[in-house]
């Protein structure tokens, strides 16, 4: 790890405490610099503003995250129950993200065009790691199924349309929490209702 990354890598934890303790909105850049024992001119080199700071750490600690929750999908029994178990996972996982305390709906609406034009590359993994245990299981005789990159597409581009949704709803409603429950229940409604079309 260069200078510069770790520089980086101790700002991003200090920013997310920060964060963690008193929110997105009300987290300045002099709280990070205080945090991390630079000045606001040496933070500046590094990020312009606390959102880029976030976006970038959520986005390194997503790639953590999945790469851990693959692993342990693949410790799971059957292609159905291992598919379940990986969108339920990382649905939770993404509307942590931006749902804790450290990010207000307020925030999130500005946030969101940005972490998603950033986090595309990592969508291209998890339809990738999908469709290879799609394809497994139909080698496997498990499933009945002609294409299994487009279904890996489908199943992770409905869970994605489920997610965000629910948050545009509570943006345009200004409401200060966003209720995920129905969200998630849909997405394990939608991989049984799949499955009963394509297993054997």
């Amino acid at each position: 790890m260069s200078k510069k990354e770790e520089v980086k890598r101790k700002i991003g934890k200090s920013a997310m405490e920060c964060f963690a303790k008193f929110g997105l909105d009300k987290t300045t850049l002099e709280d990070i610099a205080k945090a991390v024992g630079l000045n606001k001119t040496s933070l500046y080199y590094y990020y312009k503003s606390k959102e880029d700071i976030f976006i970038e750490v959520a986005l390194a600690e997503g790639e953590h995250y999945i790469h851990a929750l693959q692993q342990a999908t693949l410790q799971k029994e059957g292609i159905e129950n291992r598919t379940a178990f990986y969108l339920e996972s990382r649905f939770n996982y993404y509307k942590n993200v931006l749902n804790m305390n450290r990010v207000s709906v307020e925030s999130m609406g500005k946030l969101l065009p940005r972490f998603f034009d950033l986090y595309d590359a990592l969508m291209v993994r998890e339809k990738a790691f999908l469709t290879q245990l799609l394809e497994q299981a139909v080698k496997a005789g498990e499933l009945d199924l002609a294409d299994p990159t487009n279904t890996a597409s489908v199943l992770i581009n409905f869970s994605n349309a489920l997610k965000h949704s629910v948050e545009q709803q509570a943006m345009l409603k200004r409401e200060s929490e966003i209720d995920y429950t129905q969200s998630l229940q849909d997405t394990k409604f939608l991989v049984s209702l799949i499955f009963k079309g394509i297993k054997k």
